[in-house]
């Protein structure tokens, strides 16, 4: 319903800006031609998606698998225009952390759940010769280390060799009540996580990120919920239910991985991997992460139909590593996004965009800004120009 031309052959290498590959305008997301509802994204320097919906400035960002049009929030209508580029007035009024928290990789979730949070081991615990095990055995009421090792007590050679053996009692007996899974280490220093009750590492990083991660709202949830409720919530009819996706499916567990996981490497999730591998996806890779309104087509976890959008759909159009000043969603502010990136030695990264315009990250208990999106209806009508002089307006048909 746009009326806008579509570019449905250029093959965009993501690895580039838009301003690196001159790609400015609607394309078509190839992976997705053949299918019921192909998706289309705008790109570069487009002047063409604004839409003045519910009172506020939006852009277009791409259609959904649905038929529908997701939307970014860009400020407040002056005269009826959208002429917001930069600046705090694209964004919500307030800056927020993502998350309070930021010492568990729980913490990367738009919700979260168990947190298993950092210790670090005192320079005693590091320069001591205590057993180190491949994994654990549990009686019901005590931890026993298995295939052990002992280290020297030089932590300066004892700390890469840790590897296959990342559990330890901290004495050097192997047995105790509450063991200690050791994920990172440096020369100088050791970074581990307590589990009590027979929990293994992979019981933890299944509460953290999987099974159960869905029962807390982020700071950053909890922020668009309230602006929903207060703004939104009359135009809920024009609205779809689309998956706003928090993808935690790990690409690189390294310290994480109780076999062979280096660790003196971090924890990556999958964002990560697809931002330095220029490949960018419209899915969703796990129900656990696709939030919607309705376990139908998702989780079923959130309350109202909102989110953020995520780092590929930021890199669809026309960000990179590099800066970008010359393409619809630069807006020289920092904003959040919804992708975690990794888990550093003692604390969750979230990606965000910078105000040089590139795909950047910082800690969940940082603050940014906050520009919720939308998705309208595949059965919304858009009228008008798509100009910021004369945005799009939307009708239910």
């Amino acid at each position: 319903s746009w009326g806008q031309e579509v570019d449905r052959f250029t093959t965009v290498n993501f690895s580039q800006t838009s301003v690196q590959n001159g790609t400015n305008g609607l394309y078509l997301f190839q992976p997705t031609a053949a299918d019921t509802h192909p998706v289309y994204y705008y790109r570069g320097n487009v002047a063409n998606n604004n839409v003045l919906f519910a009172g506020f400035c939006w852009k277009i960002v791409r259609t959904t698998s649905t038929g529908g049009t997701k939307l970014v929030y860009n400020g407040t209508p002056v005269d009826g225009q959208c002429t917001n580029t930069t600046g705090t007035a694209t964004q919500l009024a307030e800056t927020k952390a993502f998350n309070s928290s930021w010492n568990s990789p729980a913490n990367v979730g738009y919700m979260y759940g168990t947190r298993y949070t950092y210790t670090s081991m005192s320079s005693t615990n590091r320069s001591k010769s205590y057993k180190y095990g491949n994994g654990v055995s549990w009686n019901g009421s005590s931890y026993t280390l298995t295939n052990t090792i002992d280290t020297t007590g030089d932590w300066a050679t004892d700390y890469n060799t840790l590897n296959n053996n990342h559990y330890t009692c901290l004495n050097t007996t192997g047995t105790c009540t509450s063991v200690y899974y050791v994920y990172y280490t440096s020369s100088s220093y050791a970074y581990y996580i307590t589990l009590t009750n027979g929990k293994t590492v992979e019981n933890a990083i299944d509460e953290m990120l999987t099974s159960s991660s869905n029962t807390t709202d982020s700071t950053i949830k909890a922020y668009l919920d309230s602006w929903y409720t207060a703004n939104l919530t009359s135009y809920a009819n024009y609205l779809e239910d689309t998956v706003w996706c928090n993808d935690r499916s790990i690409s690189a567990l390294n310290g994480w991985n109780p076999n062979g996981g280096d660790t003196t490497k971090y924890l990556y999730f999958g964002a990560y991997e697809r931002a330095y591998t220029y490949s960018p996806i419209v899915t969703c890779p796990s129900v656990n992460d696709s939030f919607t309104t309705s376990s139908s087509n998702g989780n079923g976890k959130l309350t109202n139909p909102i989110g953020l959008l995520t780092m590929d759909e930021v890199k669809m159009a026309g960000a990179t590593g590099g800066g970008n000043s010359s393409y619809y969603l630069y807006t020289n502010q920092y904003y959040w996004l919804g992708s975690p990136r990794y888990f550093y030695y003692f604390y969750a990264n979230e990606f965000r965009v910078d105000s040089l315009g590139l795909l950047n990250y910082n800690g969940v208990h940082n603050t940014s800004g906050a520009r919720p999106a939308v998705s309208l209806k595949p059965e919304a009508t858009l009228t008008g120009a798509g100009t910021s002089e004369n945005p799009f307006t939307v009708s239910l048909s």
